[in-house]
């Protein structure tokens, strides 16, 4: 979690309300940012304090369930999904160069891969 005048508290509100408002409103960047999004900035910047929290607490659970999300997603991966999704055929030879040239040395009788492929991230 974040410290100073961001801290949340562990539900997703801000620690020091005011202190997180200040804070934005000497960050120009995150000022840039809230300009493009009126009723956001009105929000957050107002004077209705309950309006913020909740607004931040909306934010931050749909941020955690994208991240557990995520995460789970990833995890039920089975083997046959990850190997449909690697795709582009790799040269082992030039494999085993990038890992040599990384400090991996794997000298030719621990040189068991012969067919390597990733995913297409093109």
């Amino acid at each position: 979690m974040a410290e100073g005048p961001y801290a949340l508290t562990e539900d997703g509100i801000a620690k020091d309300p005011l202190a997180f408002q200040q804070a934005l409103r000497s960050d120009p960047v995150k000022m840039a940012a809230l300009d493009k999004e009126p009723e956001v900035k009105a929000k957050i910047l107002g004077d209705d304090i309950y309006a913020f929290q909740e607004l931040l607490k909306t934010v931050y659970d749909a941020e955690k369930k994208r991240i557990t999300k995520l995460h789970n997603s990833m995890a039920e991966r089975t083997i046959d999904a990850q190997r449909a999704s690697a795709t582009v055929p790799r040269n082992t030879v030039q494999l085993y160069e990038q890992l040599r040239e990384s400090g991996l040395q794997y000298g030719p009788a621990f040189r068991l891969l012969r067919n390597v492929h990733t995913p297409d991230v093109s």
